[in-house]
């Protein structure tokens, strides 16, 4: 054949095509066309079946069911292509399936995905699944996105009816709620070097501090400040919340509260106050009580810039709301008296008269509250983690200095190895999976790495970590049960509850601390270096608490956030103090926006899950207003079901124990084999997860779901008596009893042995399986039980026992274990 013939026969073939007889596409080969009529066969799935795919897929991230180790190598492989002998019998799988009329040849067909291939709707989700994973955005506002975008389809028509409708950019919509808003900035002139505000009257041509003056010495502009800033009114703020019928109705709280004799409760229960009503003031309802703070921050590790943040706490809300070189070693110093910041005191270096004494609610010394954060966080965690990583950060200021300058590291009293450090540690990462998001802090291994150690995560290790890892690596038992008395009186300063006898015992804790550490000083073993402010603040708690409060009542925690926030976004700010003002303002009036208005209801925001009475389950008349929440697993029959990877007679053994523990009952009968399964609790404020839960939602960062319960049962005498004990909640599920009684019950798995450590009786000690287990060389079974949910006493942490790995120590949150928990652990025996 010439060269022009076969070009012409290609051309042929080329140009050929073949139509389907059942939609109106083209293809060039026969092949390609056979491919095609497959899709007609239903070989596979029709439009509808996709689209409800894509509903159904809320994660749109991974397919939970698959298995495989995708970390696999080829050459891990058992067999290789050399040691397999070929069997053409072995059929495998492929994309195709071949019929006897076609052969065995196959043409793949990448017209699969088109142009036409995706609606607008299904392109817009692939797109927006792109920029989610370019741009990094997290999974929870991944949701968010999409049910605003569904909420947006869904009222589109309603939309375009409005002028000019389209959704606004950041700029413009703080300019839209500037102008409807009237939270206002006002601005002051204020001296370039940051050393004074100038107020309205001030006639000052320059800083009476640093002499820099006031205004731009450019001729033209000789009334232009040299600098200013804007501070916004909280007179202002105050006055239009009470404005607001809503807003005005929480402020009521401080009105309508009642208090509880012998308690202390709120800022309200403290001496400071009631002496302030004696006098006339808060008289009338409407009257609210604030406390203002102030902190400073830098926005780079070595920022030039500072700034200060002055925090203000609205005490009339409910406590729920609010929640968003001299060294002091003399524990008996006088508090100053009222007269020395009225009229200023030399002697004890105050030259000055307090501006502070101007205002009618000015009391002294107990006028200038404690921070938690501050002072027992950042204070004194971080003083704790100091004194006790000498060998790791080789710091020698706590050692104890000898006349002839050398050190006495011999005898030091908070001397840890740095191995040991090490194992503690590595500890604290093996933990952290099993430490419930109750506890604010992220259990990051400080002992690693120190820098962006947070407030929350110094006090965690403080509370937590120090009375379980810290203290059995400390030399001697005295300086373990002064550590333990200093740890024990920061966690009762910061309860929620606190009466006149809990006051003594915190008190009776602190001095424990500072004579343990002026008996050191005076050995000659530490340093005075270590009475540092914060550790004298201390003794003063007590007091502080007598007269102002509860700590946790005006906890400046929400500041912590917002310096969070504040940092991250000045860093992108190149004008420093000007735009720093203007994020403040911008959350000024978002926050009052949010709090006149409810958004989320106004635009009735698609949720995908709405919070309604299909949502979760309650108990009529039930005093503890527990809920079980979804998802729910509904019907689910003992005798003969599966429930949640547990077979049903299992669980209706367990459930049968239950009734005749703590009913007495004998009989078989014990009410519905049917019951209904959930995946959460709530309880207390408390979100109690489950590892039903878990398993749905692919949980797997934090532990929530283990908890400590208190197991009724009757002894020799039949007398009830109760004990601790640990678990794991598989799941949570209703049940109605032999007469007709609905119950909140609770199917966990139980730690199979429970004590105290060793170094102190109050701290609770697990082991997840029975030592017999590695000795006999097969896994024990698990042992089951079914808890009224009502028995719950705290959602718990593990933390992980340094010499074995099966053993861990129990925290809670903010709870102090002061009992000997040894005496009332409970065993298997009782279940």
């Amino acid at each position: 054949m010439s060269s022009s013939n076969a070009s012409q026969q290609r051309d042929r073939i080329s140009t050929q095509q073949y139509q389907c007889d059942q939609c109106v596409l083209f293809f060039d080969n026969y092949q390609k066309l056979q491919n095609h009529k497959r899709i007609h066969r239903g070989d596979s799935a029709t439009m509808t079946e996709i689209d409800q795919s894509i509903l159904d897929d809320v994660d749109m991230y991974h397919d939970k069911n698959d298995t495989s180790n995708e970390d696999e190598s080829v050459s891990n492989s058992e067999y290789t292509m050399e040691s397999m002998e070929l069997d053409n019998t072995i059929s495998y799988k492929c994309a195709c399936n071949f019929e006897d009329s076609e052969g065995e040849a196959h043409i793949y067909d990448s017209s699969r995905i088109s142009t036409n291939t995706f609606t607008k709707a299904e392109l817009m989700s692939i797109h927006l699944s792109q920029l989610m994973l370019q741009h990094r955005i997290a999974r929870a506002a991944y949701r968010d996105i999409v049910q605003f975008i569904n909420t947006v389809i869904q009222d589109h028509d309603d939309i375009m009816m409005e002028p000019g409708a389209k959704i606004s950019h950041g700029e413009t919509v703080d300019a839209l709620l500037k102008s409807k808003s009237s939270v206002e900035g006002h601005e002051y002139d204020v001296c370039s070097s940051g050393c004074r505000l100038y107020g309205i009257n001030d006639d000052q041509e320059s800083c009476v501090d640093c002499g820099k003056p006031r205004y731009k010495t450019d001729p033209d502009q000789s009334q232009t400040p040299a600098a200013s800033m804007k501070l916004m009114s909280v007179g202002d703020m105050l006055s239009q919340m009470l404005a607001d019928p809503a807003t005005r109705e929480l402020l009521c709280y401080r009105a309508n509260r009642e208090s509880v004799a012998g308690q202390l409760t709120d800022i309200f229960d403290g001496d400071n106050y009631k002496q302030l009503v004696q006098q006339g003031l808060f008289s009338n309802p409407n009257d609210i009580a604030i406390g203002l703070y102030t902190d400073g921050f830098v926005n780079q590790k070595k920022g030039k810039n500072s700034y200060t943040i002055i925090h203000c706490i609205i005490f009339n809300l409910d406590p729920s709301i609010r929640r968003h070189g001299m060294y002091f070693d003399d524990i008996s110093a006088r508090l100053r008296p009222l007269q020395d910041f009225k009229v200023g005191n030399p002697s004890k270096n105050i030259y000055q008269p307090s501006i502070y004494t101007q205002l009618s609610t000015f009391s002294g010394s107990s006028f200038f509250a404690l921070d938690e954060l501050h002072l027992i966080a950042r204070g004194i965690g971080k003083l704790v983690y100091d004194l006790i990583t000498v060998t790791l950060t080789k710091e020698t200021k706590f050692y104890y200095t000898h006349p002839d300058n050398t050190l006495n590291t011999t005898e030091y009293p908070f001397h840890i190895p740095r191995a040991d450090l090490v194992t503690i540690g590595n500890c604290i990462t093996s933990s952290r999976k099993y430490i419930p998001t109750s506890f604010q802090g992220s259990f990051d291994n400080v002992f690693a790495k120190i820098n962006g150690t947070r407030a929350v995560d110094w006090l965690d290790f403080l509370l937590y970590l120090v009375p379980t890892l810290v203290v059995p690596y400390l030399p001697n038992r005295a300086v373990k049960t002064a550590l333990l008395s200093l740890v024990k009186g920061c966690a009762l300063a910061l309860q929620w509850t606190l009466t006149s006898e809990l006051l003594d015992e915190m008190e009776l804790y602190f001095k424990h601390w500072h004579s343990f550490l002026y008996q050191q000083v005076q050995n000659n073993t530490l340093s005075r270096s270590v009475f540092q402010p914060v550790q004298h603040y201390l003794v003063h708690i007590p007091y502080i608490i007598k007269q102002q409060g509860l700590l946790r009542c005006y906890s400046t925690r929400s500041m912590e956030r917002v310096i969070g926030v504040f940092s991250k976004l000045i860093k992108s700010k190149s004008k420093g103090g000007r735009n720093a003002s203007f994020l403040v303002k911008r959350f000024a009036i978002h926050n009052y926006t949010s709090t006149a208005i409810s958004i989320c209801d106004e635009i009735n925001l698609i949720r995908p899950k709405p919070y309604g009475r299909e949502s979760y389950m309650d108990l009529p008349n039930d005093p503890s207003g527990a809920q079980l929440w979804e998802p729910f697993h509904q019907f689910v029959n003992l005798n003969d079901d599966l429930v949640e990877g547990v077979g049903g007679p299992s669980v209706k053994e367990a459930l049968l124990k239950y009734y005749r523990r703590t009913t007495g009952l004998t009989g078989h009968e014990f009410g519905d084999s049917v019951v209904v399964v959930a995946a959460r609790l709530w309880m207390d404020s408390t979100v109690y997860s489950s590892c039903m839960y878990r398993r749905k939602k692919n949980e797997t960062s934090r532990g929530n779901h283990y908890v400590m319960f208190t197991c009724p049962y009757r002894n020799n005498r039949n007398v009830i008596v109760h004990s601790w004990l640990v678990s794991t909640v598989q799941f949570y599920f209703q049940h109605v009893d032999f007469y007709g009684f609905p119950h909140f019950l609770a199917f966990v798995e139980v730690m199979k042995k429970h004590d105290a450590a060793g170094h102190d009786s109050s701290v609770p000690i697990v082991k997840q399986r029975s030592q017999s287990t590695r000795t006999l060389g097969h896994q024990m079974q698990p042992t089951y039980a079914v808890i009224s949910v009502n028995d719950i006493c705290h959602q718990v942490g593990l933390v992980q026992y340094p010499p074995n790995g099966n053993q861990f120590y129990v925290i809670a949150p903010y709870y102090i274990f002061n009992n000997n928990m040894h005496i009332t652990k409970g065993n298997l025996s009782i279940l």
